[in-house]
């Protein structure tokens, strides 16, 4: 799957993703992300340990950000690798997840 870990608790759903997110996981991310949906939990995502992510998963993670602002739901990415934020960059979605809290 495209998460390496999840963790549930009481409040908040955190996904750890893998070094490597690309094509190959990124139907996996969305299915997982579908299912944080039904639970109606904060989402936090560390992507703390990224070497490389590709578009793909990008536009699920930029899908997800936007449905859980329609359903109210706090989406966090309290941790980027610089290889990850690199990567939004690219895309020009930078401005979409780092907030001027966040070292870049």
């Amino acid at each position: 799957m495209g998460i390496l870990k999840t963790t549930d608790s009481s409040d908040e759903i955190c996904l750890v993703l893998k070094s490597v997110m690309d094509l190959t996981v990124a139907e996996d991310l969305r299915l997982g992300f579908l299912d944080c949906l039904t639970k109606n939990k904060t989402i936090k995502i560390m992507a703390g340990d990224v070497e490389r992510i590709t578009t793909p998963c990008l536009q699920v993670l930029f899908a997800m950000k936007n449905k859980t602002a329609e359903q109210d739901i706090k989406f966090l990415i309290p941790e980027m690798s610089e290889a990850f934020q690199n990567a939004l960059k690219d895309v020009g979605l930078d401005d979409q997840f780092i907030t001027s809290e966040q070292d870049v």
